[in-house]
């Protein structure tokens, strides 16, 4: 059997929209929660490093995370390498709402995976895992040795 690109991304695609119906409706917007996934991906950041890694600017970022910090859900600190910038964290507010949010579509989850055999549930942690590594993989730019 041949993994098709195509087939992998829509199913990809599909389950995500599917995850993304289960988000309860409030206190986070899309670009918040993408904001906060990012920092509790890749951890405690620069505001112009969290542009990058969200394909943004610094100026489009500015209102929401603006936002995220006046709700208590983000914190500036001085990076302690550079005295002049601020480094964004994830407060404990921010940590009780990224919890909030993901808690349905964890219990959607759970309920879709307790109808699989556990031979099926043993393939989704092995494809788990390689989703992470596809997902870390580079992008086409940073390869290009130009």
């Amino acid at each position: 059997m041949t993994l098709e690109v195509a087939t992998l991304r829509r199913s990809v695609q599909r389950l995500a929209r599917r995850l993304r119906t289960q988000r309860p409706h409030g206190r986070l917007t899309d670009v918040q929660l993408a904001l906060l996934a990012a920092i509790m991906d890749a951890g405690p950041q620069r505001p112009a490093d969290l542009a990058a890694r969200t394909r943004s600017t610094p100026q489009a970022l500015t209102r929401p995370l603006a936002a995220l910090t006046a709700d208590g859900l983000l914190e500036r600190r001085p990076d302690p390498d550079d005295g002049r910038q601020q480094v964004l964290t994830i407060a404990p507010e921010g940590w009780s709402a990224l919890a909030e949010d993901a808690a349905p579509r964890d219990a959607w989850l759970d309920r879709a995976l307790a109808e699989l055999t556990d031979a099926e549930r043993d393939v989704l942690a092995i494809a788990a895992r390689l989703l992470d590594r596809l997902a870390a993989h580079p992008d086409l730019a940073e390869e290009d040795p130009r």
